[in-house]
């Protein structure tokens, strides 16, 4: 194979990899690639009733941990503290996962939604708004009490799109009120009749705390209710948690009871086989995304292996960018880069390659709209003459460093097989912080821009879809922008809602899909998010399609999460990279 030269001579060492496969078959479980315990049958919808009570195991009692601190191994440092917001890849997991209680949770085993720490159940009152019953006796890590009246200042602060929070990418739009002591309605924009798996990162902070902190308190502090509270946050170093005594627990769920281990802290290590020699050296517990080479370093019982619910992709401006917004060019992208070639040098051939943000077994994913692209670079020449491709116009291949291992050299493999069929890309890696600037520079900013051009409050007021057509027209929002960038997006709620609503949406900064043309994809939106059961699989199914048969998206394959794990620590991961420190014990 011509390119095959050509991978040779970009990553040095390939041929050492090719045997990968067979080594981490021999000497570890195959890491899962998607979720390993399905609760619904594939192109189901996630059940929008009220929850079911949890069956999950109760916390064993008689269990004491031989060790009573834990040291947790990062592959990044979070950008920010702020629950609400991104905090970066699998570093959100010291904040998210552990110092916070979100409202609603998929559970680990059985992948249902129950109830958490903050909630005790939830109801549909009519098809946009849910009622849900809050724990009582929680307290915030700062002692000030969790109510309904609590909960709306954070409630409030993440139903606004152009607030930047993380959640909105789950629950879209809604306003919230109290409606009893411990009791809140959540009224949506749109009907969303699937709202509780969607809040499993719908997180509080202490309403006193929030009102008064600055910028800078809320950047650099937590304050909720979670199992563990922060201790301290030494940047560039470490962040130093410590059981939360307080804390109530969530029912029986093995995921909410009060944690075993006492100290909790969590460096961050750039490169993969570093954090693998810290956890084999006993100078770490627990190190993640270690990647496949981890497997020959390890023995076995020091291996995990599990999934992320994500498809690793890239996003691509088809809205400004002067190639990118031609499908042929798009199409003679996806089907220049050979994925398989990829997945088997870099990751000894165990993640799937596929052709969509999402993978079958998700609502509205079928076999042929997640089907992974034909590797022909002469089709690809052939669409790029047919587009009038002028190499003129560089394409710039961008991203983070660390986001999964071996990034870097996907990024290098991509830029060569592009170069390969005659197209100009150059490659760009950028801080977190900056990447993260470079991805909400899309269709809902430049959105922005125009209503407040014409006096109008984004918060308040409800674009047109001229407003939207406007925003396009204007050439785009005036901060940098990107034109391909890896962007993954968690499916844990096993729904195409989410990938649909983020990025094929105009009034979503994350978007860089736009179609507000009649009965185009922005009407069409809108339908897919409020149908349930068969209906909503087969308008999500639609979406899905027009995303796969336009190249919409550059999808590669489902990163494998391999972690490097000490002999004794008690452990099994999660279906989509989340870690609960609580559930966590070492054995003698």
């Amino acid at each position: 194979m011509q390119f095959g030269r050509i991978w040779q001579q970009l990553l040095t060492g390939a041929a050492a990899l090719a045997t990968l496969a067979a080594a981490a078959c021999g000497t570890a479980a195959t890491p899962t690639t998607q979720p390993t315990a399905t609760a619904r049958p594939a192109n189901t919808p996630p059940a929008a009733t009220a929850p079911a009570a949890p069956t999950a195991v109760p916390k064993p009692t008689a269990i004491t941990s031989a060790r009573n601190s834990i040291t947790l191994v990062l592959n990044e440092e979070p950008i920010t503290l702020d629950p609400f917001l991104t905090q970066g890849g699998i570093a959100q997991s010291a904040v998210k996962d552990n110092m916070v209680d979100a409202l609603t949770w998929q559970s680990f085993d059985d992948l249902r939604v129950v109830p958490t720490g903050a909630t005790e159940s939830w109801k549909q009152m009519d098809p946009d708004t849910w009622q849900f019953e809050l724990r009582k006796g929680v307290k915030f890590h700062n002692g000030e009490a969790w109510n309904a009246q609590a909960a709306l200042p954070s409630l409030a602060f993440q139903g606004v799109a152009a607030n930047g929070n993380t959640s909105y990418r789950l629950t879209g739009g809604y306003k919230a009120e109290a409606v009893g002591e411990y009791t809140v309605n959540i009224n949506c924009d749109l009907a969303c009749p699937i709202l509780p798996s969607g809040s499993t990162i719908l997180n509080f902070t202490a309403p006193n705390y929030l009102a008064s902190a600055t910028k800078e308190d809320l950047t650099r502090n937590v304050v909720s209710f979670g199992p563990y509270k922060l201790i301290k946050w030494e940047a560039g170093v470490s962040i130093t948690g410590e059981v939360y005594d307080g804390y109530t627990p969530g029912g029986n769920h093995k995921e909410f009871q009060k944690p075993y281990i006492r100290n909790a802290k969590w460096f961050w290590r750039n490169e993969p086989t570093v954090a693998t020699a810290m956890v084999k050296a006993g100078e770490a517990d627990i190190a993640w995304d270690v990647g496949v080479e981890a497997t020959k370093a390890l023995p076995k019982e020091m291996i995990r292996s599990g999934s992320s619910a994500e498809v690793f992709q890239f996003h691509v401006n088809t809205l400004w960018h002067p190639e990118l917004k031609k499908k042929k060019v798009r199409l003679a992208i996806v089907h220049a880069i050979n994925c398989k070639e990829i997945v088997e040098t870099l990751y000894g051939g165990l993640p799937p390659c596929r052709g969509n943000f999402a993978w079958p077994g998700v609502t509205g994913a079928t076999q042929s709209n997640t089907a992974p692209y034909e590797y022909n670079p002469t089709l690809s020449k052939q669409l790029l003459q047919e587009a009038g491709y002028d190499p003129k116009n560089k394409i710039r291949i961008m991203g983070r460093a660390n986001r999964i291992p071996k990034l870097p050299e996907v990024y290098e493999a991509m830029q060569a097989y592009l170069k390969n069929v005659g197209i100009t890309a150059e490659i760009g890696v950028v801080e977190p912080a900056q990447w993260r600037k470079l991805r909400e520079c899309g269709a809902g900013q430049a959105l922005i821009e125009v209503l407040q051009a014409q006096g109008k409050d984004p918060a308040k007021d409800k674009p047109t879809l001229a407003d939207m057509q406007a925003a396009l027209d204007k050439g785009g929002a005036t901060c940098p922008q990107a034109d391909t960038m890896e962007n993954q997006l968690s499916l844990e709620n096993l729904d195409y809602g989410t990938p649909a609503n983020n990025y094929l949406n105009c009034t979503r900064p994350l978007s860089f899909i736009c179609d507000p043309s009649p009965g185009g994809l922005q009407e069409q939106l809108a339908a897919a998010q409020a149908a349930s059961g068969v209906e909503r699989q087969r308008l999500m199914a639609a979406l899905a399609d027009r995303v796969h048969d336009d190249a919409l998206v550059i999808p590669m394959f489902e990163p494998p999460v391999v972690y490097a794990v000490h002999s004794k620590l008690n452990w099994k991961p999660r279906f989509d990279r989340r870690v609960r420190v609580s559930t966590m014990w070492f054995s003698p």
